[in-house]
């Protein structure tokens, strides 16, 4: 039975697939499915949080109602996908030279479809 924790999950991804992102990919890890679209750069909407040397990124992460066996609604708030939106976040500024694009805004968007272990790597590399 441990030897399942070691062993690699089978990897499908694909690029592409919602049409009217400036970037997008599905991502499948195992039986967790997570799909990430990504708008931007583009003119900062609230002036407010404009930063002038560099870009602002912004992400939400969700899990759709039916991603896990569990019934109960999740509140779009929650404590777990507030702290799952950061590590995203923080994440992918590392990888993007914000410096380029000053004044400007990267939306992330990323939905878990599919929850089996895994999905905060799922995520990422989505």
């Amino acid at each position: 039975m441990w030897q399942f924790y070691f062993q690699m999950r089978q990897i499908r991804a694909e690029i592409g697939v919602v049409s009217r992102a400036d970037g997008s990919a599905s991502f499948e890890m195992g039986n967790t499915k997570v799909i990430a679209a990504v708008y931007g750069p583009r003119e900062v909407q609230n002036r407010s949080q404009q930063i002038n040397d560099q870009a602002l990124v912004r992400c939400e992460y969700s899990m759709a109602n039916f991603s896990t066996g569990d019934r109960r609604r999740k509140n779009k708030g929650d404590r777990r996908s507030t702290e799952i939106s950061l590590v995203i976040r923080q994440t992918m500024e590392a990888c993007i030279l914000t410096h380029l694009m000053p004044r400007s805004q990267i939306d992330i968007f990323v939905q878990v479809l599919q929850a089996d272990g895994g999905t905060r790597s799922a995520c990422i590399n989505a």
